[in-house]
């Protein structure tokens, strides 16, 4: 069984509050950058990315281009995913705590990443 933290993200500022979750002491966030470090347009895009969750953690509205709910029709807890060019983001809403950025990645990759996140989500939810 996987072991789960969270780690408040520190650059993410405003009334809602955004974390990493951590899975087996392991940042997914911290792998994907290191991935992307000598791409810059990625880069880019990953700067713009948490400027989006500044807006959302300031409970401003953002265009579904950029972020929009994906949270299928009988689950209970809130998805979400934040979106570049080339980057995706998803995350999901525990109350009383935030939101919860559970997986980076690829838009190319999409299909496979929710099915990822879904999992690490199901996991995580199952341990609260």
């Amino acid at each position: 069984m996987s072991i789960f933290a969270l780690r408040k993200i520190e650059a993410v500022k405003g009334k809602q509050q955004f974390y990493e979750l951590l899975v087996d002491g392991v940042s997914n966030y911290k792998q994907f950058s290191d991935s992307i470090k000598d791409n810059s347009q990625y880069c880019s895009e990953m700067r713009t990315i948490l400027a989006y969750m500044n807006f959302v953690a300031e409970l401003k509205m953002l265009p579904k281009t950029k972020f929009r709910d994906i949270t299928p029709a009988k689950d209970n807890v809130k998805e979400y995913e934040f979106k570049s060019d080339h980057l995706r983001v998803y995350a999901f809403h525990i109350e009383k705590t935030g939101k919860v950025v559970a997986l980076w990645g690829f838009k190319n990759n999409q299909d496979e990443d929710i099915k990822k996140f879904r999992s690490i989500k199901k996991r995580f939810i199952e341990t609260l």
